[in-house]
């Protein structure tokens, strides 16, 4: 990769995803009749979570971060081989029919002017393999699972890539690979990940939350939403 190589960012959950991995992952698990008893104890310790984290009785960056490490516990002593087949069955039945086309358009677009495309994302990095091979995106930036004796042991490898840790992440790979982060762009929907956006040249807040729609707006990035942005 040459120096100064200007890359594109681009966040998967509610950005490329018109939607959430993690209902992609209970409905596999429910129509599957796959290891119902994690799911069980993932419905059960996260879905109370919701409205304490709406009434801001718990934080937003707490609540992130905990559903987005314990997502692993669906995948507990699950092999890898076994897994590479749900990682296909998601992309078909739920991924893949919910690709948000303008941000595919937007991935045709930088590809032929030859900037990288870089997957960044809390999503596991396996699943984002696949998907960036389909995609034409040349590397992942997510967060691996912890793999031992051939299976996933229901952990992470910490840290989950989200908010700070997005940022710290893009900074070292910028370095690396000569990536020239002030002629870069990153896209992504949630105020969480707004450390990733504010070291970039072009940001782009897609579909974005209330959050980030309002700072967006003031600070004047670029906005793709249903309305057409601004």
């Amino acid at each position: 990769m040459a120096e100064n190589t200007i890359a594109a960012f681009i966040d998967f959950d509610g950005t490329l995803l018109d939607g959430y991995l993690w209902r992609a992952v209970i409905t596999h698990h429910r129509s599957q009749r796959f290891k119902r008893w994690l799911l069980f104890k993932f419905l059960a310790v996260h879905l109370p979570m919701i409205p304490l984290w709406r009434l801001k009785i718990i934080s937003r960056d707490w609540f992130y971060k905990v559903w987005g490490e314990n997502m692993a516990w669906l995948f507990k002593g699950v092999s890898i081989e076994r897994a590479e087949m749900i990682w296909h069955w998601l992309i078909d039945h739920h991924i893949q029919p919910n690709y948000r086309t303008e941000i595919l358009e937007l991935i045709r677009n930088h590809r032929s002017k030859d900037h990288t495309i870089v997957l960044l994302s809390g999503a596991f990095e396996p699943l984002l393999t696949i998907i960036a091979d389909q995609i034409g995106a040349q590397d992942v930036l997510g967060t691996p699972l912890e793999v031992q004796n051939g299976s996933y042991t229901g952990r992470i490898v910490p840290p989950l890539n989200i908010g700070q840790t997005k940022k710290d992440v893009m900074s070292d790979y910028a370095r690396e690979h000569g990536v020239d982060l002030s002629r870069s762009y990153c896209y992504t929907d949630s105020i969480v990940d707004l450390p990733a956006l504010e070291i970039v040249g072009f940001p782009v807040a897609v579909y974005p939350d209330e959050g980030l729609d309002a700072i967006a707006r003031f600070s004047g990035w670029q906005i793709i939403s249903q309305d057409g942005g601004d």
